[in-house]
């Protein structure tokens, strides 16, 4: 394999073999310069209007997820059929994603993310449509679910290495966070809006509103003029997707990430999916109650979005990650012995802050690390393991939930969670070892 000289290391780098992390902007005496500096990325236009863009479509999104669960529910009364609906969106990320990666790397980013676009618009509306007229079972939403799996097996890819073509190399991180602060203001917003609308409306009107969201981030991508930039267009598929694995298994600290991703969507990121069952059976509430819990998640992974940064200025990102970890996996073993509706709305908050400041900072050093050439595939593969594997954690937590109870199914995956944790403290010192060497090797 081509060996690529790096003569500089990159801030997330330098601390994976220092053990410091430090990220500043600067700022100045007018507001909106202050914000800018704080947020870099917002300085571009096209950054700007991509994510509007995507703030909108992602409330739509949110709104669809909520309404797709509690439709399922109301079908079958059955914690396993969520499970096995949500595992369905995802089941297809184990067999298309490595292959969307090479897709993303051979073709324009831009026209990919509005194809894509485009077909889960039309999704949603099918969707709506059957909802209305009473013409959905759970084959209809099985189907709509595994083909929104393999829409999203190249969007995801397309769309995080959409982002380093947006914004320079030194934004990269406020790229990431403003991503993840869009996705978690989208989960706030939307399931509110999508509890109150079921009651008030229906359950189809939700995923109709998700296809007109969809219009926002077309429009945006539309409007940005970025370069054409592909790479690796003449490697055959099954050499591509060797080397983007070869690339990703080859450095220490990819390689633990992924694993550490892998663990965390079998047993974190499922607790989500018997939320719509934990409302009606745990709770005792309605469509609303339930948006109140998907919010109270979003709302704590916005707060967490904001605090990253600036906590990353004083504690090392592997302190960060240990902490999120911690607060996550305490938080939700707390949820799982409630029946109080507000208690549970303030032990999801601190879950979810816990959950995506993790996300964050592991995003940011994915995208830092890589290089140019690998965005397809790495990003590709960092799909896989999330969504394709949360295809076993819905299964598994939809199983759990119906033989063992749902309080019983959460606190044996957050005990998994944290016993993570505690394992990535005591193998810190050999990674950055390990790492140190590698980049020794590549120069």
């Amino acid at each position: 394999m081509h060996k690529t000289k790096r003569p500089h290391l990159t801030p997330d780098e330098k601390f994976l073999i220092s053990g410091s992390s430090h990220v500043g902007y600067v700022g100045n005496s007018k507001l909106i310069h202050k914000i800018f500096s704080s947020i870099p990325v917002l300085e571009s236009q096209n950054c700007r209007r991509y994510f509007t863009g995507q703030l909108i479509s992602n409330i739509g999104s949110w709104m669809q997820v909520v309404a797709l669960g509690w439709l399922t529910f109301q079908l079958t009364n059955s914690a396993f059929w969520v499970g096995l609906v949500a595992a369905m969106s995802s089941l297809p990320a184990l067999f298309f994603s490595l292959f969307g990666g090479i897709i993303v790397d051979r073709f324009s980013k831009k026209s990919l993310l509005l194809i894509t676009n485009s077909i889960s618009m039309f999704l949603a509306f099918l969707l709506g449509i059957l909802t209305i007229f009473g013409w959905v079972n759970i084959p209809e939403i099985v189907i709509i679910a595994l083909l929104g799996g393999i829409v999203n097996s190249v969007y995801t890819p397309a769309h995080f290495a959409y982002l380093s073509e947006l914004a320079d190399k030194d934004k990269i991180t406020s790229a990431i966070s403003i991503n993840s602060g869009i996705s978690s203001l989208g989960r706030v917003i939307g399931p509110g809006i999508a509890g109150l609308y079921i009651v008030l409306a229906g359950i189809g009107g939700a995923f109709i509103i998700n296809g007109f969201s969809y219009i926002a981030v077309i429009i945006a991508l539309l409007l940005i003029d970025t370069p054409y930039k592909v790479t690796n267009q003449h490697l055959s598929p099954l050499k591509a997707i060797k080397e983007g694995i070869t690339y990703s298994v080859r450095n220490p600290i990819i390689r633990a990430i992924f694993l550490y991703v892998s663990a965390m969507s079998i047993f974190g990121w499922s607790y989500t999916t018997i939320i719509p069952v934990l409302a009606k059976d745990i709770f005792h509430s309605d469509s609303t109650g339930m948006g109140y819990l998907f919010s109270s998640i979003g709302i704590g992974a916005i707060v967490a979005t904001l605090l990253v940064p600036v906590l990353s200025r004083r504690f090392s990102k592997l302190a960060i990650v240990i902490f999120g970890n911690t607060l996550f996996s305490l938080s939700l073993f707390l949820f799982s012995f409630t029946s109080n509706l507000n208690l549970g709305i303030i032990y999801l908050f601190l879950a979810g802050g816990g959950l995506v400041s993790i996300n964050v900072v592991l995003g940011t050093m994915v995208q830092l690390m890589v290089e140019e050439k690998y965005h397809g595939r790495v990003s590709s593969i960092y799909f896989l393991l999330y969504a394709g594997l949360l295809f076993l954690g819905n299964l598994e937590i939809g199983f759990l939930t119906d033989r063992l109870g749902s309080g019983t199914a959460l606190r044996l995956n957050t005990l998994a969670v944290f016993f993570i944790s505690i394992a990535i403290y005591f193998t810190k010192g050999k990674l950055r070892v390990a790492q140190k060497k590698y980049l020794s090797n590549r120069r």
